[in-house]
């Protein structure tokens, strides 16, 4: 009988026997060649092993390998049955060795089950979020929080250590566009005195410049020469510039509390574009740049498949790839990182290149390190949304609709909840399916959010894993008394057991697949089929009234290991996983 401490070693020891089982063969066995994957749905098995990737360094076809491999395991005390399908093999552990082992790791590693070292030892920087000082948060911002905070968790899961790290755009034109628009429009007022929360205040201001320039052109000459006297350092201009840019800090800071974003590094582009300056500079002495007849100075990536980039307006004033050079050698100096992961939606995709290029010409060998989590836009059901315009849908409001909404389902539940808990809940509800409905798309991809959609119980949201992990828990107090004795893992075994154990047996791997790609769409589908096998079983088979109370318990323990999985893996996307729904 074996007995492994997770199933991480069972699998070890699996793909040992594989080995072992080809021994004899011409070359040798790479166990990272011996790879397991979910068997077909019809197919009651607990691995498959896909025999192709053998065939080449064994020069014998994989219909033969998988045949030698199911004769030697069938032989194994702890494996059920192993039969060859072809160029596969099938495997069917014992349900001791199986469930056995699931059982007793769930309740061993608790909150850590699914964690991973396979990133330990190194850094890893990621920027999210990086909001202009003169709007507040939109939904668009929304799904760059939800990737950077998914990706940090993912990142640490593996291991790693993770810098969180924000870049406020709190200068340059579009800033003292909101300057401006506050010495003609709002003289004197303040965000207390409108009773208006501070980065919307700002943000409405950047709006009424936007409306007004179309009549009035002088208005982007007095922002141009704003952007001059910040520049110069007029004492005037800049309290006036300190003061809007706190009343969107204190603004945006109670959005990221409101949502758990957090920040390890909080960087302004107010410090690093002298930074970025005096690279240009620099880049300027040693031929990397040119200057033109008017001052400005101009990087040639024509050789490169791009365009000419300025990097410095001939007034002596600088652009935000310029900033943004300043940032990143700021970022590797301060830091000895791995990699630094850059999350800004794909309308950004030009800038990077340039900006990697830049880095790379400049001979800073830390710019194979630097990679861009693009990712498309957010689009609503009205249509694109545009910040001049005023038709991007705030982030505050949105998350207020979605608390509303949920409240409104709760409200028709057949449990009772009290006003505390309502609120807390359907807030929970309400970011949980935004969250989720935002991160199930790969990155990629643009996305059509439709609130309602996403607050669905049934199919891919966050409120139907939330409603089976509330499920799971209601089921837990109620067998309170089945807890206290361990389980037998021999017990369990029809198909429906199996499916959900197997689920569970591709956590670990799930999360570390998501890392490497920066990608929580692998993760928020595990966790849908891993919610969707769970209510399958849990329909078909009675677990508080199994028949027995072995039986019941031994039910109870898998039931717990869902929810133990769900709450993870909810945890690493940024989503509570309510007890009560």
């Amino acid at each position: 009988m074996i007995h492994a401490a997770s199933i991480q070693q069972l699998e070890y020891v699996l793909r040992q026997e594989i080995a072992n089982a080809l021994t004899g063969a011409d070359s040798a066995i790479d166990l990272d060649d011996i790879k397991f994957t979910l068997p077909p749905d019809n197919v009651i098995a607990d691995y498959a092993v896909a025999c192709f990737p053998l065939a080449k360094c064994l020069r014998r076809p994989p219909h033969a390998i998988a045949a030698m491999i199911a004769t030697v395991l069938s032989g194994q005390p702890w494996i059920a049955q192993a039969t060859a399908a072809g160029p596969y093999v099938n495997i069917t552990l014992t349900a001791a060795a199986f469930f056995g082992t699931l059982l007793q790791q769930t309740a061993a590693e608790g909150p850590r089950f699914g964690f991973s070292n396979v990133n330990s030892g190194k850094t890893f920087l990621i920027e999210y979020s990086s909001p202009n000082t003169n709007k507040p948060l939109h939904v668009g911002h929304l799904r760059n929080n939800a990737l950077g905070m998914a990706a940090s968790n993912l990142f640490e899961a593996t291991g790693a250590n993770v810098i969180r790290a924000v870049i406020f755009n709190d200068r340059g034109i579009a800033i003292c566009k909101t300057m401006v628009a506050y010495n003609r429009f709002a003289p004197g007022q303040t965000p207390e005195s409108v009773g208006v929360k501070g980065d919307k205040f700002v943000g409405d201001l950047y709006v009424k410049f936007c409306t007004a320039e179309s009549e009035d052109p002088s208005l982007m000459e007095q922002a141009r020469d704003m952007l001059r006297s910040w520049e110069a350092g007029e004492p005037q201009v800049l309290d006036l510039w300190r003061t809007m840019n706190q009343w969107v800090y204190d603004g945006l800071q109670q959005s990221y509390d409101r949502t758990g974003c957090r920040f390890d590094l909080v960087q302004k582009e107010s410090d690093t574009y002298l930074q970025g300056r005096e690279i240009t500079q620099n880049g300027l002495k040693r031929g990397i740049f040119t200057q033109k007849e008017d001052g400005s100075v101009w990087a040639d990536l024509t050789p490169f498949g791009l365009d000419e980039k300025v990097l410095q307006r001939s007034d002596g004033t600088t652009v935000y790839v310029t900033q943004d050079l300043g940032t990143a050698v700021e970022r590797f100096e301060k830091y000895d990182l791995d990699k630094a992961i850059y999350v800004v939606a794909s309308e950004q995709n030009y800038h990077f290149q340039v900006l990697f290029k830049l880095l790379e010409l400049l001979g800073y060998p830390f710019a194979t390190k630097c990679h861009h989590l693009s990712y498309g836009m957010v689009n609503l059901p009205e249509g694109k949304m545009k910040t001049r315009e005023g038709t991007v849908i705030d982030a505050d409001d949105l998350l207020d609709e979605m608390r509303a909404l949920a409240k409104e389902v709760m409200q028709t539940s057949s449990q009772e909840f009290s006003a505390d808990e309502l609120d807390d809940i359907a807030e929970q509800i309400g970011q949980g399916a935004v969250k989720y409905f935002l991160l199930r798309v790969n990155p990629k991809k643009d996305i059509l959010f439709d609130p309602r959609e996403s607050l669905a119980f049934e199919g891919a949201t966050g409120a139907y894993l939330q409603y089976t992990h509330a499920r799971i828990c209601s089921m837990e107090r109620k067998g309170e008394q089945l807890r206290t004795a361990p389980p037998d893992p021999s017990l369990l075994g029809n198909p429906e057991e199996r499916e959900v154990a197997k689920h569970l047996s591709r956590f670990a791997a799930t999360v570390i697949e998501a890392a490497e790609e920066s990608n929580p769409a692998q993760l928020t589908a595990y966790l849908w089929q891993l919610a969707k096998s769970f209510n399958t079983f849990y329909y078909k088979h009675p677990v508080l009234q199994a028949g027995s109370a072995d039986l019941s318990t031994a039910r109870l323990a898998l039931a717990s290991a869902v929810r133990l999985t769900l709450a993870n893996g909810l945890k690493l996307l940024g989503i509570d996983a309510p007890q009560k729904m």
